[in-house]
């Protein structure tokens, strides 16, 4: 009786490939059960003939961890490994298996970053992406994508949705070497110890092992030691190739359009072009560049339009890979910026129901995110002139503080929050910026309207305004918010 169990060529992509295709919509446990009835437990035995003697423990379906490590197991036919090669290395080809979500409006979305490889800092190439490690072991990589976040599923449930060739789209290798010449600038640095997951906007590393300091490495510029990292494309970037490349194919206006056959980054030409202007005042940019000077959200619209583009820029091919936020900041002579600066309003419940951090809010919208400041400076009374431009994301050494916040903040929630009236003035026993000094919340509204009691309101603020606090009084919507002191830092470098 002939086997499909093994049956592929690993020295044939296409062979690799259309095999694959047979873990399409097929529950693990049928994979299971054709593995536990064939006589060959690896491809090596399959392709010798060579009847497999060794019994395999039962494994757990709750163990939804190792999905991965068990496809290349028991359907492929190799054991899970950390060598340097790449996993078919006869074709070259890296297999990885990698979660998807459906969100509530129902829009896909990356469950997770795609880790890649060890970092090895003492003997990584730091000069040539083309010669290092991650490109030996990952110049293709065969993605199979699962569901990962179906209500009360096990292991035995998941199926592989989709299959995916990745290659390095050329559109974006200015930006991966452009991330890959900054971190590895920090390793040469001897900074490896201050590499963080924002250092990139498509590549970056994340921490890899069970932390507590037993995952500390050597790095070769420093005697400091350095947490170990992997080499990652960042969640945004698989997001984005999940909704664009490989579930759909769709395009979306890009920051290059207007700069075919340059083999530049978008971040170079999105300096290139606003620092044209450096020097010119609000006034002048907003007549060049018809905007009007009274409509809300007039600075992002300048800068759309001195960018050449039609739509918002967040919504960019480039913004979405890189989940990154435009944020013009006016600051005063001596770069103090003029207001703090706010992120989007929270919900109060759902900042107490979700208790994973990397699905919380400020993780999402905050912490997770890279920003573009566009900062323009007061040289006059009311009179300010683009100065600067700066790309920026928290680095790790914040992750710490962001998270105390985010627990400090849910927790008063769930004790319940405590109003204040003094006059006809309002407070909370929030923690306000003179003691969270990186991150804190306050109200995100111009008139507030508080419900001290059931049906007594104070203030102007109208309903709308309002999002209902666990114990079903109406409060004045909330957001995080960067205190401009903190902010000030960040201009100036303090925090890259």
């Amino acid at each position: 009786m002939d086997q499909n169990l093994f049956n592929y060529d690993d020295s044939e992509l296409q062979s690799v490939i259309d095999y694959s295709t047979q873990l399409l919509n097929r529950k693990f446990s049928d994979i299971m059960e054709e593995y536990n009835h064939s006589l060959y437990k690896t491809y090596e035995n399959y392709v010798e003939k060579v009847v497999s003697e060794v019994a395999d423990k039962p494994i757990s379906m709750k163990s939804k961890g190792q999905y991965g490590n068990y496809i290349e197991k028991y359907f492929y036919g190799y054991p899970p490994n950390s060598d340097s090669e790449a996993d078919f290395g006869k074709i070259g080809v890296e297999l990885k298996v990698t979660p998807f979500k459906i969100n509530k409006n129902g829009t896909l979305s990356a469950k997770e970053r795609l880790v890649l490889t060890i970092l090895n800092y003492m003997e990584e190439n730091l000069e040539d992406f083309y010669s290092t490690h991650l490109w030996k072991k990952c110049a293709k990589i065969l993605l199979l994508f699962y569901n990962g976040l179906i209500p009360d599923q096990t292991m035995a449930d998941y199926e592989i949705e989709k299959i995916f060739l990745y290659e390095w789209f050329e559109e974006d290798m200015p930006v991966i070497l452009e991330d890959f010449k900054r971190i590895t600038g920090k390793i040469r640095q001897g900074k490896a110890h201050e590499l963080s997951e924002s250092d990139g906007n498509y590549l970056s590393t994340c921490t890899k092992g069970t932390g507590k300091g037993k995952d500390l490495r050597q790095q070769p510029f420093s005697n400091e030691l350095a947490k170990q990292r992997a080499w990652e494309l960042k969640s945004s970037y698989m997001t984005y190739l999940i909704n664009n490349k490989i579930f759909n194919q769709s395009d979306q206006e890009s920051v290059l359009a207007n700069f075919k056959g340059e083999k530049k980054a978008f971040t170079e030409v999105i300096a290139d072009k606003i620092l044209a202007y450096k020097g010119f005042s609000e006034k002048e940019l907003y007549e060049l560049f018809e905007v009007n000077p009274k409509a809300k959200g007039k600075n992002s619209t300048l800068i759309r339009k001195i960018l050449g583009l039609t739509g918002d820029l967040d919504k960019t091919k480039e913004f979405q890979k890189a989940n990154m936020n435009l944020r013009v900041i006016r600051v005063d002579e001596n770069n103090l910026p003029k207001e703090d600066s706010p992120f989007k309003t929270y919900n109060f419940q759902e900042l107490i129901d979700v208790e994973e951090w990397e699905e919380s809010h400020p993780y999402l919208e905050i912490y997770n995110k890279r920003f573009l400041f566009v900062v323009f400076k007061e040289v006059a009374p009311k009179e300010f002139v683009l100065d600067n431009i700066k790309f920026w994301g928290f680095p790790d050494r914040q992750l710490d503080e962001v998270q105390r916040v985010w627990k400090e903040t849910r927790q008063i929630l769930m004790n319940g929050l405590q109003l204040t009236q003094n006059g006809h003035r309002i407070s909370t026993n929030f923690p306000q910026s003179k003691i969270n000094q990186v991150l804190f919340t306050k109200i995100h509204a111009q008139n507030t309207l508080y419900e001290l009691k059931p049906g007594e309101f104070v203030g102007k603020g109208k309903l709308s305004d309002t999002d209902v606090l666990p114990d079903g009084r109406h409060i004045t919507k909330h957001s995080f918010w960067i205190p401009k002191k903190f902010l000030k830092k960040v201009l100036e470098g303090k925090w890259d």
